[in-house]
Parts: C-alpha cells; structure tokens; sequence
C-alpha cells in the first residue's frame, strides 16, 4: 500500500499536521484508487540545524531574514 514520506522543518502545530495528513490520504486514495486507510503518511520533522538548501543551513537562512 502507499506510503508518503513529507519532509519539513520543525515547528508546524499538530493541528496543521493534521490537515497535512488528510490533505495527502485524500489525495494519494482517489489517484491511486485505494481505501484511505491503506495509506500512511510518514512526517519527518527536521531542526534548522540538520536541514540545508543551497549550501547554507536552514538555520542561517532563518536568522538572516
């Protein structure tokens, strides 16, 4: 059955993980044409300090905004 991995950084409320979550089965179950509970959502949480983009850490990027 699918699996979904999403990626992003750290500090999102558990309630806007949750419209995530529903956001993806929802999608992913009607495309793929399976029962939403054959779906799994994997979200990994990511510190500042462990994510970068561009050669630059998230961290960095965050403090020169």
């Amino acid at each position: 059955m699918p699996v979904v991995t999403v990626s992003f950084l750290k500090g999102r409320s558990y309630e806007k993980k949750k419209r995530i979550v529903e956001g993806i089965t929802k999608v992913v179950s009607k495309e793929l044409e399976v029962p939403a509970e054959a779906v799994t959502v994997i979200i990994n949480e990511k510190s500042p300090e462990n994510l970068a983009k561009g050669g630059k850490f998230f961290k960095e990027i965050l403090e020169s905004k």
